[in-house]
């Protein structure tokens, strides 16, 4: 009898995969900015944008393993949630008390860094090991200035050890109450003494709604934080080379008949592959999984994104919108608006074309072309269909 290992997948945004699959042109796109950074000077901080869950933390991850291969610095930093009566000054706090936290470095090399937090009110304790850094009470001051000084500061305390500095700050999008900090970093960055005297590249990550809201009111970042490397669903070959790396080892192996079910469900968004392969992993019998425990597996999974997302998104529609998405689970291709009756009234084809595209807006679909829409994936269909 094979030796059936723990199960390899993680059913969890934001964690890391145990093989990382599929993002070939995004870290070729990385380690080309990456090397006309340390070989030019050129450093293009830029953006990578995609929806919950389609992988940008992994990505994010990924390029810190790449530069730290090469014996570059880098620290990943997850923006917390701000709020309306956060301030500037709270965000510009944040961000230099947390970019220490996982840089590989001795505590002693950031001892002038350290002094000249204290001297503006913010203690910076022992870094590393996985200590918490705890935010005191606001220093007084212009959050832009105090971030440049912080900034220059900190280079000047690694730049013996490393070429550059990379900086990664995952899900952006938790700027959106106080969306002009972003503005405050970008002028940071494109500061005279920034480029001159500093070696950072900064890499963020957003989903596609939050970034938009940042353009709505502060369009000139769009410009500033390029490229964009827009993240999508893998491929039906990337899904079938995630699956056959991450089941490599395992004493487990998935028929091609279920391979192909769980591309036609999961569309070869990370997440749903997660967990639906996660749920399959553990109805393995003797090491093999068959299509026999498709329906229990798919119905855990979607109980699971249920909890986690699924009801979430669903619940962003109104009542209209939830008997139209209803109305529609059942077709199997894209389509079209029609006639509906919904309980006591009755919608035109005109008036159910509107919710469509609301309901597109909303990303509970998706268009095709024009007046054609579809589910983002088979999974969110099975979920309005047979479990509501």
């Amino acid at each position: 009898m094979n030796q059936i290992e723990p199960n390899p997948f993680v059913p969890k945004a934001g964690i890391e995969p145990r093989k990382f699959v599929g993002r070939e042109e995004q870290i070729e796109n990385f380690n080309s900015i990456v090397n006309s950074a340390i070989g030019n000077k050129r450093y293009d901080h830029f953006l990578v944008l995609g929806e919950w869950g389609i992988g940008k933390t992994a990505l994010l991850r990924e390029f810190k393993k790449i530069v730290q291969s090469r014996k570059v610095l880098a620290s990943f930093v997850t923006i917390r949630e701000f709020q309306e009566n956060d301030t500037f000054l709270s965000a510009t706090q944040h961000l230099i008390t947390q970019i220490p936290k996982s840089l590989p470095i001795k505590p002693d090399i950031l001892t002038s860094f350290k002094e000249y937090l204290a001297g503006i009110g913010i203690t910076l304790p022992l870094v590393g090991g996985g200590i918490q850094i705890p935010e005191r009470s606001e220093p007084a001051g212009d959050p832009q200035v105090i971030l440049l000084d912080a900034l220059l500061k900190l280079w000047n305390s690694v730049k013996d050890i490393t070429d550059i500095l990379v900086i990664l700050l995952d899900d952006v999008q938790n700027y959106s109450p106080i969306s002009g900090f972003l503005t405050i970093l970008k002028n940071v960055l494109s500061d005279e003494l920034t480029v001159k005297e500093t070696g950072f590249l900064f890499v963020l990550s957003s989903t596609v709604k939050g970034w938009s809201g940042f353009l709505a009111k502060h369009h000139p970042i769009g410009r500033y934080f390029t490229p964009i490397l827009k993240l999508e669903p893998l491929s039906y070959k990337q899904t079938m080379d995630f699956l056959d790396e991450t089941l490599a080892t395992t004493g487990v192996q998935f028929d091609d008949e279920v391979k192909d079910k769980i591309f036609e469900y999961s569309g070869g968004h990370p997440y749903e592959l997660q967990v639906l392969c996660s749920f399959l992993y553990d109805n393995q019998i003797a090491g093999e999984v068959t299509v026999d425990v498709w329906d229990v597996s798919l119905d855990s999974a979607i109980t699971q994104m249920g909890d986690v997302l699924l009801d979430t998104l669903y619940e962003s529609a109104s009542e209209t919108e939830k008997a139209i998405l209803k109305e529609y689970a059942e077709d199997s291709e894209d389509f079209r608006s029609k006639r509906i009756d919904i309980e006591t009234k009755v919608l035109s084809s005109e008036e159910v074309a509107k919710y469509l595209n609301r309901l597109a807006d909303k990303e509970l679909l998706v268009r095709r072309g024009r007046g054609i829409y579809t589910f983002p994936d088979r999974i969110f269909r099975e979920y309005v269909s047979k479990y509501l």
